[in-house]
Formats: structure tokens, sequence, C-alpha cells
């Protein structure tokens, strides 16, 4: 009995949940795919949260750009305003939602939310990924606490189930197929035998790239993701200039994609966040996967993170990372657990990370290890393959298949393709030897170097 007594106390006297006593007034800012999205879920199921967060909670500002903008009828031009400062200023509104996107602009709406004592719901991986440690800090000195499960992986409920579901863990790697376009280009490569470029064309078209698509195709998207969601499962403050490699999918070709796959591999952009001797490795880049792994069973425009925990062992996650409907679902549950109090006591005690931890010890990209599949176009004569297989000697590169190799979807190469796939080495290792080889006259054309992972043991 005194127990419970006193977790009453104590839960009385967070300021969070003390919104759960009153009407929760949220001021949303941005309404575009995401922000409608997020009016009609709390329009339609307006009883139902009521009753979970105990009171209403009621939309009282929408700002946007430009309020004579035809918009969805359902939202009301009362509360439509383009004055961020005002909305926020109001005394009833006790949660500000940012959903802008952008990095300045929000940063700004984030600093005038905080220093107004407000709690921060945001799904904007860009502003988080590159200055989320200091807007961490503030929201903490202010009593006020940020929730963002929809800046990573939209409707995938990862933040949460890292922070608190895996919290009896040590997490030891993070496997995250993070960007759903690229995920299409690449499943549309392999299933549909095209190329780079058709594939794009054809994500275009679905809605599911976007006009310009540079920031998912060159793995930014992926990286700003990767930093959030590392800091949340190391523990540690990894910030997106932090990752040591991030390289995207426009340079890969259909046909190592094929001989990957004969090779038992799937080709996926890979976001890794894995801890080691020397720190934490990072890196967003192409790379191939066993062919039995979940993750290479991912296809279309889903995400999926594989997770691995020192007592929990493999946990795969898996469903939509984008569009209005599943970070609306985010969006949603973040506003509901800010509402009943219980997103304090989270941003409290678990993080992402504690206020003034040093930067990550991130292990540079030449010191990464890993396995490695090579391609190289020999000019059809004697002695080829033989001096390939030198040049990786030479570097004390360990082979674990060295063939002459002529996939479907080679045909009208001028060279002889040899595929070779090394055992674990270092990045710089293999990279030097990829240099010595590009230099060799009886190669044509640039060497294609693809990092690969083996199964892990928790699988």
């Amino acid at each position: 009995m005194y127990l419970r007594q006193l977790c009453c106390v104590q839960l009385t006297r967070s300021p969070a949940f003390a919104v759960g006593f009153h009407m929760a007034g949220i001021a949303l800012i941005g309404c575009g795919t995401v922000g409608t999205q997020v009016f009609r879920i709390l329009a339609s199921r307006e009883d139902r949260f009521t009753h979970l967060a105990g009171a209403p909670l009621e939309v009282r500002h929408v700002v946007v750009r430009d309020p004579g903008k035809k918009r969805d009828p359902g939202i009301p031009s009362t509360l439509l305003s383009s004055n961020a400062e005002a909305a926020i200023s109001d005394p009833a509104v006790s949660i500000v939602c940012e959903l802008m996107g952008g990095i300045d602009e929000a940063r700004r709406i984030l600093d005038i939310a905080i220093a107004n004592r407000k709690h921060v719901v945001t799904a904007n991986k860009a502003l988080l990924a590159e200055h989320g440690a200091s807007l961490f800090s503030a929201a903490r000195s202010a009593g006020v606490s940020i929730t963002f499960e929809g800046a990573v992986c939209g409707g995938i409920p990862l933040i949460d189930a890292v922070r608190r579901g895996l919290i009896a863990n040590e997490i030891t790697a993070v496997y995250g197929i993070l960007n759903g376009t690229c995920n299409y280009i690449l499943t549309q490569m392999l299933d549909r035998q095209t190329s780079y470029a058709d594939a794009l064309a054809k994500a275009q078209s679905l809605g599911y790239a976007e006009a310009d698509p540079t920031l998912d195709i060159d793995g930014t998207d992926a990286a700003h993701k990767l930093a959030i969601l590392a800091s949340v499962a190391m523990r540690e403050n990894i910030a997106f200039n932090a990752i040591p490699m991030v390289r995207g999918i426009q340079d890969l070709q259909l046909t190592d994609l094929i001989a990957g796959r004969e090779l038992g591999y799937t080709c996926k952009l890979l976001a890794v966040a894995e801890r080691v001797d020397a720190g934490v490795q990072l890196s967003v880049r192409p790379t191939f996967i066993p062919s039995s792994h979940p993750l290479a069973k991912v296809d279309g425009a889903f995400n999926a993170v594989s997770i691995y925990g020192d007592a929990v062992g493999h946990v795969l996650l898996y469903g939509r990372g984008a569009g209005g409907g599943p970070t609306a679902s985010a969006v949603v549950a973040d506003i509901i657990d800010t509402a009943i109090g219980t997103a304090q006591a989270t941003f409290d005690r678990l993080g992402p990370y504690a206020d003034g931890a040093k930067a990550a010890r991130v292990v540079p990209t030449d010191e990464n290890e890993t396995a490695h599949y090579i391609r190289v176009e020999l000019v059809d004569r004697p002695g080829g393959m033989a001096r390939i297989a030198q040049v990786l000697a030479d570097e004390g590169i360990s082979i674990a298949s060295l063939v002459q190799h002529a996939p479907e979807g080679s045909a009208g190469s001028e060279g002889v393709p040899v595929v070779a796939t090394t055992h674990v080495t270092r990045d710089d290792v293999v990279h030097r030897a990829v240099d010595v080889m590009n230099k060799l006259d009886v190669v044509r054309g640039p060497v294609v170097c693809i990092p690969a992972i083996e199964e892990r043991p928790e699988f």
C-alpha cells in the first residue's frame, strides 16, 4: 500500500502527467500529407482518444504557409493561420506538433515551443539527426518532452520498441532497410530485370519517389534515420555528420544484383550501427546480405530493421516506413503518450541519451571490417584471373571464391566478368587492392566492390 501511494505522489508531481488532467490543446505546425492525416485521425476517433487521455485532445491551431490554399474540407478555416508564435503562446496549447519539415525554420519553431514550456511532437528526421542533442538538452532543462516516433520508419513503432521494449538489452547491432524508395527500386531491378533508371521512373510514377529523389537515392534520408536510431539503440550521442560512410544506389548495375543472387546474396541499401571493440561502426551503403536473412525478403516500398540484443537475440520489426497514414499513426501515438504523461517520464529517464554525453567513438570507414563482393571485367586473354588472385594475395585478403562469372544481364559486355568474394577484411585493405586492379592492363573499366555481411550467430 505504501509503495502504491508513493507512486501516485510521484506521478502527480510530474509536469507531463498533469497534462492528462486538462484539455490537451494542440498546435499543429504544418498541414501537408502527414499533418492532414493527423488531423483526420484525431477528429475521427475523438471519443476514444478522450477516454485514453482522460481529457479532450483539441487541435486549436493549424499553422500553414498559405491559409488561403484549398485544403481538406474537414479542417475548419477558423483554425488556420500563418502565425506560429501566436499559436504556440496560446495558454490552452500544451502540445506543439511540428510537421513542417526542413531544418532552420523548424528549429526556430521548436526553440520557441521549448521556451514556452510546451511539449513537442515531431516527425522531422533531418532536424533531429543534425540538432537533436541541443534540442533534447533544452527540452529537459525546460521540463518538457520531445517525442519523435514518426521520424524513423513511419508507422513502425521502432523508437518505443528500442527504448522501452528492449531496455533489458545491450544492443550490439542494428541493420536497417530505412528507405522505402530505394528498396522498391532494388526490388524492381531484380524482379523485373530492369535498369536502375527504369526502376526509378516506375517508382516516381507510383509516388514512391519524388520528382527530385536525390535525398532518397544518395543515402541521405537513411543516414538521417540511422543517426537517430543508433543514438537510441546505442545510448550514445551520434550525429548525422559523424556517419563516415553514406553511399546511395544510383551506381548499382543489374549485372551485380544478378551475380549476387546466384552467390546466395540479396542487395539492399543497408544502414548499419554495430558495436565493436573500437567503438561503433556506422554506414549507409548498398550491401549484400545472405538471402536466408529475413531482411533479404523485405521487398517493395517496405522498411524493416533487424536488432540484435545480448538477452533477446534477434528481433525484426517490419512495416510501411513512409506516407501520410503510417507516419500519422506514429505522430498521433506520440500525442496521446504526451497527453497521458508517459512521454515525459520516458524522455527524462530513457534518453535517447543523457545530456552532456560525449560523442560516440565512431570507427573510421577504413577500419570497418566486412566481407566483400568484387567484380572485375577482364580482357579476354590468358592469365587475367591469376593476376587478380595475385593482387588479392599480395594484400593478404582471404578469398572465399573466385570464379569467371557470366550472369544473365551481362550480354554485350566486351570483357570477361570475374567475381571474387572475400572473407571478412578491413575496408581499407580491400579498397587498396581495388585501386591496384584498376591500374592493370588486363582490366576493362572500373572494378565494382560491394560489402557483404555474413550471418550473425544470434540469427
